[in-house]
């Protein structure tokens, strides 16, 4: 009932983890029963070991959470020598994330990803908003359609593009991707957000602003899912604050292939599970199908 093709792989289900949420390796899986997650997303890997930004770096608020962990990772020598050879026993398709501040950086990483037998797709995170420096390839689209191009030279694996909302319009950028050879998009990376301590007179994250995630985000997703879907052919990948079964429908109907589930699942570690259960009793009781609400959202003329 949940299955579904999304960019070059065949899902089991529509429900992806979101990259960052679920770590490096597949030990999230025991929180969730077989057939319920369509993809395991990792975390973002980059050439060289990152240790993030300064701790306070996480903070809550009613509408989900502001973060500024800045991909701080082992790096990719240290990946492909103890986490690699995990995903090769993992039973659903494992999609490896790319960070890097420059397209040589990008080219680096799919290669050595493309060379694993364990990764079945890869995610580009070109727009991560707790980096600095850099080229800024989440603000300039023709910046992000030469790395995306550089990329799709180095890998035959599906290649997927996250993007960002920090932007004036996501359009460009989604054509930029397609154009350039993704095989679907994620929509989207985290908006930057501020948290104030008003008694210190200071941000709440040490690093000024983070990513705000979380169902505070979801109508922003939402809205850039729809623009996105309806501007290019190829999946969209829906980011942004879906926590239950009724998010993830409205998503589908909004133009989106597949629903990543991130922010929900650090407080519902079976988020993704709670969420599949619903959605096959929701579809069973309406007598629908993914496939027939995908994209039907009616615009008001």
């Amino acid at each position: 009932m949940l299955r579904t093709m999304v960019g070059g792989l065949e899902l089991q289900s529509p429900l992806l983890t979101g990259s960052g949420t679920f770590g490096h390796d597949p030990a999230a899986l025991a929180f969730l029963n077989p057939g319920d997650l369509g993809a395991l997303v990792l975390k973002t890997v980059t050439p060289e070991p990152r240790f993030g930004n300064p701790s306070q770096r996480l903070a809550e608020f009613p509408g989900g959470v502001i973060n500024a962990i800045g991909l701080e990772n082992k790096g990719l020598v240290y990946w492909r020598d103890h986490v690699a050879p995990q995903l090769k026993e993992v039973p659903l398709p494992v999609v490896a994330n790319a960070g890097g501040h420059s397209a040589t950086d990008y080219v680096a990483m799919v290669e050595a990803f493309d060379a694993m037998d364990g990764v079945a797709a890869i995610e580009l995170n070109l727009s991560c908003p707790n980096v600095k420096g850099g080229t800024q390839f989440s603000t300039d689209a023709q910046a992000l359609e030469d790395v995306v191009r550089a990329c799709r030279k180095t890998t035959d694996k599906p290649l997927w593009v996250k993007l960002s909302p920090n932007v004036t319009s996501i359009v460009p950028f989604a054509k930029a991707a397609e154009a350039s050879g993704a095989n679907a998009l994620t929509v989207c990376n985290t908006l930057v957000g501020l948290l104030v301590d008003w008694r210190k007179r200071k941000p709440v994250i040490a690093n000024g602003t983070g990513g705000l995630s979380g169902p505070a985000a979801k109508p922003v997703a939402m809205r850039l899912v729809w623009e996105a879907s309806s501007a290019v052919k190829i999946p969209v990948i829906a980011s942004g604050g879906a926590s239950t079964a009724e998010d993830v429908l409205e998503f589908i109907v909004s133009g989106a292939s597949a629903v990543q589930i991130g922010t929900a699942s650090f407080r519902r570690p079976n988020a993704i599970s709670e969420i599949a259960t619903d959605l096959r009793h929701i579809l069973g009781q309406e007598k629908l199908t993914l496939d027939e609400l995908r994209g039907t959202l009616i615009w008001p003329h």
